[in-house]
């Protein structure tokens, strides 16, 4: 096995990630199931998930094997390695209470927006948004807060790039159409989301950005479309403007 390891590095490196992968979907599986899934022999797959466990990756439960707590270890340090996080927390909190909704921060990685914090108001509908949720950028209010902070030719290097792809009957599928909501975040400060990432939630997003323009990432609300009419979001992006203003003014001192 450790031959194999020296002379095909990156292959041993991608499986030992679609294992994990493997195992977070289903939450526990034994060997055999696993092996089966990869197209493995059960000897490799075992090698590997021996690896994984001698670091704390994962643990064997019985018969199975599931995601050890190493990972949460792995993502504190990956989250509180964003340099506003600190700031943005308390923020997200008040903003959640204040609104009774959905509140959370979103970060940029890899042209995808990643939930960093989130906290729930009194009314705060159920989703499946999780800190470290990946969403595409286009189709969420906080998405869209980071895209329209791009240059013209950044916002078109990720058109290029990217398949805007309907999740519902409202989502922006066309990129000049995108084009221009972009160019209106940009005058407004705000973003929004009316039901085209899942029917019935709307929400609201505005950008976190440094003196000199760069953006931190976004934060917002989402919450039930019946809930959220026009002059509920204003309301709403009133109270983003706010928090953002605490944020911005918060990281001068950075």
């Amino acid at each position: 096995m450790a031959t194999n390891d020296a002379r095909n590095p990156v292959k041993t490196v991608q499986t030992a990630l679609e294992i994990i992968e493997v195992v977070q979907e289903r939450g526990s599986i034994g060997v055999t199931e696993l092996s089966e899934e990869l197209g493995l022999s059960k000897g490799p797959t075992h090698c590997h998930l021996s690896t994984l466990r001698q670091n704390g990756y994962v643990v064997k439960d019985g018969s199975k094997y599931k995601l050890g707590l190493r990972f949460i270890d792995v993502a504190h340090h990956v989250r509180n390695r964003n340099e506003i996080y600190d700031l943005v927390e308390d923020e997200v909190d008040r903003l959640a209470e204040k609104s009774g909704e959905m509140a959370l921060f979103t970060v940029e990685e890899q042209n995808q927006g990643v939930c960093l914090y989130k906290a729930r108001g009194a009314d705060a509908v159920q989703t499946e948004l999780y800190v470290g949720y990946y969403n595409a950028l286009y189709h969420t209010a906080v998405g869209k807060a980071i895209l329209a902070c791009k240059s013209p030719e950044k916002i078109e290097q990720y058109l290029a790039d990217t398949d805007l792809e309907a999740l519902t009957d409202k989502t922006i599928t066309s990129p000049q159409a995108l084009r221009s909501e972009l160019e209106e975040i940009r005058e407004t400060g705000f973003a929004y989301n009316k039901e085209e990432s899942i029917n019935g939630l709307t929400g609201v997003g505005a950008p976190i950005r440094n003196q000199d323009g760069t953006i931190y990432g976004a934060i917002g609300v989402i919450g039930p479309a019946s809930r959220m009419s026009e002059d509920r979001l204003d309301e709403v992006a009133e109270m983003l403007y706010h928090a953002v203003n605490v944020v911005e003014i918060n990281a001068t001192s950075l």
